[in-house]
C-alpha cells in the first residue's frame, strides 16, 4: 500500500492529504463542539467553519472552559491547514506557469536544430489522420505541426510532439519551422488557395523538399502540381472511389482496408532503394526470389521515373531501382537491412 501511495504524483498526494486532513479536522471539531458546548449539528458546523477560517466569533462562540480550550487548539490547526492549502494552490499555478515557459523554450531550441523532418501544415480532420498514420508507421520520424489553435493539438497529439502555434501560410512561420532543412511538407488545409500558397512558399525556401498537398477541387490538382507539389491528393475523389468499390467489390475492398488499417501491421507497402552495392543487382526477379528469401512480394519497380507494374520474372534488377513491395513490416525492414547481403546473381 505504501508503494502504491509513492507511485501517485506528488501533486495529487498533497491534494489527497489536504482533503483528508480537512475532513478529519472538521469532523473532529463538529463532534467536539457538540460534546463540549451542547450545540446542534448545524451550530457546531458553523462554529467549526468560523474557527478554522479565523474570522472571529459573532452570534455563536464557546461558553464553557472546555469548549474554549478546544477552540484554542482548533484555531491554529485550522489556520495551518488553510495556509497550507493556499500555499499549495499558489505553488500549483506558479509551477504550471514556469513549467510551461521552460517547455516552450526547450521546444523552440529543438525546432531551431531540426533537419530532415516532416512538416504538417494545418490540423483538421485530414491532417489528424496524416499525423496518426505517420506516427504509427514510422515511430522515429521527426514531425513538426503548424496550426493556429493550440487546444486542437492538446486534444490529439502527445506532449513531446513538436509544434508551432501560428499561421502556416505565413512565410516567417515556415522559416521558423525550418522548411529549408525539412525532408518533406504536407499541406492539408481545407482551402486550396492556402495549400497553393504554402506550396509556393515552401518551394521558394527549399527547392528539394517533397510536398504532398491536399486538393478539394478537381481543377486545383493541376495548379498545385505546377506550384511544385510532388503529389496531390483529393480526399473527396478517394473517398468516393472507395464508397463505390465497397458496393461493387465489397469483399476485396474490405479485405484490403482491414489489412492496411490493422494495428498489427501484418500488411503494408514498402519502398526499398537499390544502391550500387546491393547484392541482388543483376539478378532476375526469379533469381532474387524475394518471396522465399524474405517473405515479401514485389509488385512494381520504379526505374528512372518509369513504373513497371507486376514485372516479369525475367526482369533484371538494376542499381537505382526503387522496389515497391508488400508484406509484414518486420519482413520489409529485414529486407531493407539485408539487401546487400543477399545471394549473388546466378
Amino acid at each position: 500500500m505504501y508503494r502504491h501511495w509513492l507511485n501517485i504524483n506528488i501533486r495529487y498526494r498533497r491534494l489527497i492529504f489536504l482533503i483528508a486532513t480537512t475532513i478529519l479536522l472538521v469532523a473532529t471539531a463538529v463532534i467536539g463542539f457538540m460534546y463540549f458546548e451542547g450545540l446542534s449539528f448545524f451550530n457546531a458546523l458553523w462554529m467549526t467553519v468560523v474557527s478554522i477560517m479565523t474570522i472571529g466569533y459573532g452570534d455563536i462562540y464557546p461558553t464553557t472552559e472546555e469548549g474554549r480550550w478546544f477552540a484554542l487548539i482548533l484555531v491554529p490547526l485550522g489556520a495551518g491547514i488553510v495556509t497550507y492549502g493556499l500555499g499549495m494552490g499558489a505553488s500549483y499555478f506558479i509551477e504550471q506557469h514556469l513549467s510551461e515557459k521552460v517547455w516552450v523554450k526547450r521546444m523552440d531550441k529543438q525546432i531551431s536544430s531540426l533537419s530532415g523532418h516532416i512538416v504538417i501544415c494545418g490540423f483538421g480532420r485530414v491532417a489528424q489522420q496524416v499525423y496518426k498514420q505517420l506516427r504509427d508507421d514510422e515511430e522515429d520520424l521527426q514531425l513538426l505541426i503548424i496550426h493556429d489553435n493550440e487546444e486542437d493539438l492538446k486534444e490529439t497529439i502527445e506532449p513531446h510532439v513538436l509544434r508551432i502555434i501560428g499561421d502556416p501560410t505565413d512565410k516567417e512561420t515556415l522559416r521558423k519551422a525550418r522548411v529549408d532543412h525539412a525532408r518533406a511538407l504536407i499541406t492539408a488545409l481545407s482551402s486550396d488557395a492556402d495549400n497553393v500558397f504554402i506550396t509556393l512558399t515552401a518551394k521558394s525556401l527549399n527547392e528539394d523538399i517533397e510536398i504532398a498537398a491536399r486538393a478539394e477541387r478537381d481543377d486545383s490538382e493541376d495548379i498545385l502540381t505546377k506550384a511544385g507539389a510532388t503529389s496531390v491528393i483529393n480526399p473527396s475523389i478517394i473517398g468516393g472511389r472507395e464508397l463505390a468499390m465497397s458496393i461493387i467489390k465489397p469483399t476485396g475492398t474490405d479485405y484490403i482496408n482491414d489489412l492496411i488499417r490493422s494495428e498489427k501491421k501484418e500488411f503494408m507497402v514498402g519502398e526499398i532503394d537499390l544502391g550500387q552495392d546491393a547484392a541482388i543487382i543483376g539478378s532476375t526477379i526469379d533469381d532474387a526470389d524475394l518471396r522465399k528469401e524474405f517473405d515479401i512480394t514485389l509488385v512494381a519497380i520504379l526505374r528512372k521515373e518509369e513504373l513497371i507494374s507486376n514485372p516479369d520474372l525475367d526482369e533484371q534488377l538494376q542499381a537505382g531501382d526503387k522496389l515497391i513491395v508488400i508484406g509484414n513490416q518486420e519482413k520489409i525492414e529485414a529486407f531493407t537491412v539485408n539487401k546487400n547481403k543477399g545471394r549473388k546473381p546466378r
